[in-house]
């Protein structure tokens, strides 16, 4: 009898312990392909001069997007800090009545939506050299900042936006001015119930002090991987590794996860160097290089939990991407790259 009782006990404690390691591993396997499913995979959009067609958002949805990036452009003037927005020279896209149009557009057809100001620094283009000597210009620039972010915010929560961009690139100011930005946060939070993030360049990030106040670590993610002209798969997956345990270490440390505001190959030799180390006129137009980069990025972040996706730059809403204008570019579109990002953009 003694032995009837702890064979029925053994067989009790086997079976508890496989429906353990059975739930255990569904569990792995649910998990991993939910993360999958809802990783947001997108588009940053170029702001068209005039209204379009609702076709053009509908070939983004075909790609397997399910995201887009809407960009309301400001500009700001180095010389005086001085930053305006919504006005007539503008294009249509880039101002408050073009973004909400644009977004009931979009969310007509089921796209969610993340909503990314981004600055336009007259003479210099580019908002990360953006700096000042005198504190009165970062007053300035602070407080038209301010005005312009919050247009948009509240623009964002009027119409149930699902993700808003709080800046892009300017990491001067967030370098040194860490106190204003924790407070343009806390504004936000008073006028925006969605999730927010920031888009650090990739050598601003790490430094940036204010994840913990986000719901994401935005990267635009232009690492430079290899000066080949036309590299490999393998080799650029290798190259992968140094930026990823930098990222993940990030993520770890702050319990948040990594976004790819923005990534993105040009489709021309070299396109892994580092755009702005390029002679651009002097490279020939390379699809192959652009295609291979994208599917070395998604090989090398597939299996990475703390990896929520991102954004593409860039998807053209009035142009098919084989214009002369736009050959080398960044856009995927009409190109072979679009492919292999579509087969990954679909996955379940």
């Amino acid at each position: 009898m003694k032995k009837l009782i702890s064979s029925k006990i053994f067989i009790s404690i086997a079976m508890a312990s496989l429906i353990i390691i059975l739930a255990f591993y569904l569990k792995i396997e649910e998990g991993s392909d939910y993360r999958e499913a809802d990783r947001i995979h997108g588009f940053n959009l170029v702001a068209p001069r005039q209204p379009f067609s609702i076709d053009s958002l509908l070939k983004v949805k075909a790609s397997g997007a399910q995201w887009i990036a809407i960009v309301p452009y400001a500009f700001c003037n180095a010389a005086n800090g001085e930053i305006t927005f919504d006005h007539p020279r503008q294009w249509w896209g880039e101002k408050p009545k073009g973004i909400i149009e644009t977004i009931n557009m979009a969310q007509s057809i089921g796209l969610k939506i993340m909503l990314k100001p981004h600055l336009w620094v007259g003479g210099q283009g580019w908002a990360g050299d953006l700096d000042f000597e005198e504190d009165s210009m970062w007053l300035k620039f602070e407080g038209d900042y301010e005005n312009y972010l919050m247009t948009y915010a509240k623009i964002a929560d009027s119409l149930d936006v699902e993700l808003l961009c709080i800046g892009t690139e300017i990491r001067n100011s967030t370098r040194q001015r860490a106190a204003y930005w924790l407070g343009i946060i806390n504004k936000i939070k008073e006028n925006y119930k969605g999730k927010l993030t920031y888009a650090a360049n990739w050598d601003e990030y790490e430094e940036v002090s204010f994840w913990s106040e986000l719901d994401y670590i935005g990267i635009d993610a232009y690492f430079p991987l290899s000066s080949a002209k036309n590299p490999s798969k393998e080799e650029l997956v290798i190259a992968w590794g140094k930026p990823l345990g930098k990222m993940q270490h990030l993520s770890e440390k702050f319990n948040k996860a990594v976004l790819f505001t923005e990534y993105g190959y040009e489709s021309m030799d070299y396109a892994t160097a580092g755009h702005w180390t390029l002679n651009k006129d002097s490279l020939e137009v390379n699809f192959d290089t652009q295609k291979v980069a994208f599917e070395s990025l998604y090989n090398a972040l597939k299996d990475e939990s703390w990896w929520d996706g991102g954004f593409i730059w860039k998807w053209h809403l009035t142009q098919n991407g084989l214009s002369q204008r736009t050959i080398k570019t960044y856009t995927p579109q009409n190109k072979p790259a679009l492919e292999s990002i579509s087969k990954v953009f679909k996955q379940k």
